[in-house]
């Protein structure tokens, strides 16, 4: 069921579905909940599912203002309140980890448990350039941009599934009309990112996932989130960073196994 909540002037959308304990599901830059399609259909029957899709305000996206990770993590909160879910499993991809990592700390008597896929500590200066570079191509020309993301977020085998340049340009087109509206402040978002200071205080159970061949967030950023937080798990799927596109099921079975150890 498709729904909205306010959340500081910004009306943020978020779908519910299923029954069972919370499950607030947050997706990475450039998306919406729709990413999470089949998960959600894959996990509804076990667990009441929150999805947002984060945002910012027509005037930060016409004047070009800086996105706040708090305010990310306030709307997803936000979200699992209003259906009266108090304590939730949070889940999180690319900068919806950072938001998860931020979420559990902040709101620990809240979070059952944490599971990160593609994120990352803090953004060094080659994430800053890289992160700048998506910024400047998304205000470009986004079908450009979509070219880019989508060369540079898939693993070895992805090419094997195309016959010609031509069907991977109409790709880029198709994946450039799914970018949401706030993908450009997402991007700028994403370079200044640092969570160092928050994922000692995790408590909850932790799952890291990494992405072997991701070019976007380097495999080794996910190990050194690992590590830094209490007690967590590393699993690894041999992806690109669009793991959710290039290795769906599996990303959907590491997740699942983890939520079932839990509950």
């Amino acid at each position: 069921m498709n729904k909205i909540v306010k959340v500081n002037d910004v009306d943020v959308a978020y779908v519910v579905e299923g029954n069972g304990p919370g499950l607030l599901l947050i997706h990475g830059t450039g998306g919406t909940n729709e990413n999470w399609g089949d998960m959600i259909k894959a996990l509804s029957g076990e667990f009441t599912i929150v999805a947002p899709t984060y945002t910012a305000t027509s005037e930060m996206m016409a004047h070009g203002e800086g996105l706040q990770l708090d305010d990310l993590v306030e709307q997803t909160v936000q979200a699992a309140r209003q259906e009266g879910i108090e304590s939730f499993h949070v889940v999180g991809y690319s900068l919806g980890a950072e938001i998860a990592a931020a979420v559990a700390a902040k709101y620990p008597e809240r979070v059952i448990s944490a599971t990160m896929v593609a994120g990352w500590v803090e953004s060094d200066l080659a994430s800053a350039f890289q992160f700048d570079l998506w910024h400047k191509l998304y205000r470009l020309d986004r079908v450009l941009f979509a070219q880019f993301l989508i060369h540079t977020g898939f693993g070895p085998d992805f090419y094997n599934h195309f016959t010609h340049k031509d069907e991977l340009l109409q790709l880029a087109g198709q994946f450039s009309e799914m970018l949401a509206p706030a993908t450009g402040l997402q991007s700028e978002l994403d370079g200044r990112v640092n969570i160092r200071s928050l994922i000692s205080g995790i408590k909850a159970p932790s799952l890291v996932i990494g992405l072997t061949y991701d070019r976007m967030v380097p495999v080794e950023y996910a190990k050194e989130l690992a590590s830094l937080i209490p007690g967590a798990k590393y699993r690894e799927i041999a992806s690109g960073h669009l793991v959710p596109w290039e290795k769906g099921d599996q990303l959907i079975g590491e997740v699942a196994g983890f939520l079932r150890s839990i509950s």
